[in-house]
């Protein structure tokens, strides 16, 4: 590969020594003992620094007391709260490895994630608890324990493990993505990807928080987007107000915001979209709000204009991935419709498709990122982390992009089949597998349809089963009647939005279904038969 430049930071290099996550916070608690360090906005409960580095040490001492070793899966699977953080961090102090999902998965969810990672304790919140016992019960009866969050057994934090016989090369966190398409993957990072991480995101003037901080975090912290805001915060001193808002529910988030006078916050666009058009911001105090960092999908540039306007913070977007944490935060000052500029240690460049060459400035081609945040690869995935990761240690991201002249970095479009529904990620294949057990479908796809609000919502283009087939007692195949079917099997995000029914599944020779096709119908809002569509 050679070409065009190597687009390097504008940040001077920084000393990194490989740390561990669970000690790069408790330091940061341990300074502070008494200060305020989480409040749960749903019950105004609320722990101090010291509070919640005491509930570390016991988790860890007791998880390691019921038998947790080093390199252990723990798998915790709960909405945003108090009790979740503090296991979060006991779990890594513990010396296990993290795998975390969103509570409203299915149990046959679950099963695939567990499948993958093979938990050896299983934590969940009330809500999430049908789910998991429905799951580990008929597929995984190996777990040795389900606790809910809140009693997860504990011990004398005298007694709470050192970093002895541990590296900041094991496992820290497992996170899903669907790697560059099909079927979800697991990222695998080190404590020394994600401390790589936490250090160098602090040096970038846009992004830095201190103890003088609120951080408003309705981020699911099941997700790489939320546990990275949330370690951000901790580790800079910051409080956080954290909740679980209900689906649907953006008021739950302005009240959050305004209750506890949130001077930052991390969300998807679809939220600042609300903050820059839903009539009842106004109904909220949102003075303290200094700055809303963006991410998990890409934001439109006339957003965070709007959003400044009116509610007078900055609004700073992000480029992240599962496999590199975040490359690439918000340039000082933001420059709107960028995805940010490079971090200290960090290089990228931009690869022509068809050549295989490095291009210049302006030139659109796939992102390359290499520097110590890259994952240490997929589980159980060799062949597909050599592909994603290759010998010289670039990370091929899978999404088009370019840089402009001064460094910023712009997402054109995804070369990746997922589908972007607000900050969640969906896998096509998964909802197709999901679409194809049942008789009157025949074949199946899923693309992403353009939505104002969300970013992207599923679409399912089906063919059914023969002339006539029928989805229950007899009658004519009912798009509607579908929609229903699949609604309690798949979490809500990742729901189609509409059943398109075709004659056929436009495929390759080799049988890859051709999604860019159905795609460029949904973005140009053409109806046109799939027979007059390339092949």
């Amino acid at each position: 590969m050679n070409g065009g430049p190597i687009w390097r930071s504008e940040y001077p290099e920084v000393p990194l020594r490989p740390e561990f996550v669970d000690e790069e916070i408790l330091a940061a608690l341990d300074a502070r003992p008494g200060a305020v360090a989480l409040v749960d906005a749903a019950t105004g409960n609320s722990l101090t620094c010291g509070q919640v580095a005491d509930g570390i040490r016991r988790t860890a001492a007791g998880l390691r007391a019921r038998g947790a070793q080093r390199g252990d899966v723990l798998a915790i699977v709960a909405g945003n709260g108090v009790d979740a953080v503090v296991t979060m961090y006991g779990g890594l102090a513990a010396g296990m490895a993290l795998t975390q999902a969103h509570p409203l998965l299915t149990p046959g969810e679950l099963v695939r994630q567990f499948g993958r990672t093979r938990p050896r304790f299983v934590v969940a919140d009330a809500m999430a608890i049908p789910a998991v016992s429905a799951a580990l019960a008929e597929h995984m009866p190996a777990a040795e324990a389900l606790f809910e969050t809140g009693d997860v057994p504990s011990a004398d934090p005298a007694m709470a493990p050192s970093s002895a016989g541990r590296s900041p090369g094991d496992v820290a966190f497992l996170f899903n993505s669907g790697g560059t398409s099909g079927l979800p993957k697991t990222v695998v990072h080190t404590h020394a990807s994600t401390t790589a991480f936490l250090r160098l995101f602090a040096t970038v003037p846009t992004v830095r928080f201190g103890p003088a901080d609120t951080m408003g975090l309705v981020l699911p912290i099941s997700h790489l987007f939320g546990t990275a805001m949330l370690s951000h915060s901790l580790r800079s001193g910051a409080r956080v107000a954290i909740a679980t808002p209900a689906p649907g529910d953006i008021e739950r988030f302005f009240r959050l915001l305004a209750d506890h006078g949130a001077t930052v916050t991390a969300v998807a666009p679809p939220a600042l979209i609300a903050l820059a058009r839903h009539p009842v911001v106004d109904r909220y105090d949102l003075a303290p709000l200094r700055l809303a960092i963006s991410g998990g999908a890409p934001l439109p540039g006339d957003v965070g204009p709007a959003v400044e306007d009116r509610v007078g913070c900055v609004v700073a977007d992000c480029f992240g991935a599962s496999e590199c944490w975040c490359p690439a935060p918000a340039a000082d000052p933001p420059v709107h419709g960028s995805a940010g500029r490079l971090l200290p240690n960090h290089e990228a460049v931009i690869v022509d498709l068809d050549t295989g060459l490095r291009v210049g400035a302006g030139d659109v081609g796939e992102l390359w990122v290499r520097g110590p945040q890259v994952m240490r690869g997929y589980l159980g995935e060799a062949a597909v982390t050599a592909e994603t990761v290759d010998a010289d240690g670039w990370l091929h991201s899978g999404d088009l992009c370019r840089f402009d002249a001064a460094g910023n970095l712009y997402v054109v479009d995804r070369l990746k089949e997922m589908i972007k529904v607000g900050g969640a990620t969906v896998a096509p294949a998964e909802v197709e597998a999901e679409l194809l057990t049942h008789p009157a479908v025949a074949d199946a796809a899923v693309v992403g349809r353009p939505d104002a609000e969300l970013g992207e919502v599923p679409v399912a283009y089906v063919v059914p089963a023969g002339e006539g087939a029928a989805l229950s007692g007899g009658a004519k195949f009912d798009p509607n009647e579908l929609l229903d079917w699949l609604a309690p099997r798949v979490a809500p995000w990742k729901r189609v939005h509409d059943v398109v029914m075709v004659d056929r599944i436009p495929r390759s020779p080799v049988g890859k279904i051709l999604r860019r096709l159905l795609r460029d119908g949904e973005r140009n809002a053409v109806a046109q038969p799939l027979d007059s569509l390339p092949s």
